[in-house]
């Protein structure tokens, strides 16, 4: 709940800059690769640490957090060249 919190803060403060879309784009492939590692902790922390139970749901978590870190990474390329051809055009480049 505070990582949510923390990227709707961050994306509100990103809000009001002309380059928002860049900004959120970082700030969510930083997020994910965040909570790939926080996973990675966890999982261990389960696997060693007499929880092995755990281990299952949060490599499912894992998985789909590395699957969307590889989709925004995918992307990012593709997302920065369509807003710098907006902004050279004099458009707006804003969500």
């Amino acid at each position: 709940m505070a990582l949510s919190l923390t990227g709707s803060l961050a994306a509100m403060g990103h809000s009001i800059a002309g380059d928002e879309i860049i900004k959120n784009s970082l700030a969510n492939f930083a997020f994910e690769n965040y909570e790939i590692a926080a996973y990675k902790s966890l999982i261990t922390i389960a696997e060693h640490g007499g929880f092995p139970g755990l281990a299952p749901a949060l490599k499912s978590n894992l998985e789909e957090e590395i699957a969307m870190a590889k989709w925004l990474d995918d992307n990012l390329h593709s997302v920065t060249m369509k807003f710098a051809s907006l902004k050279e055009a004099g458009e707006r480049a804003k969500i």
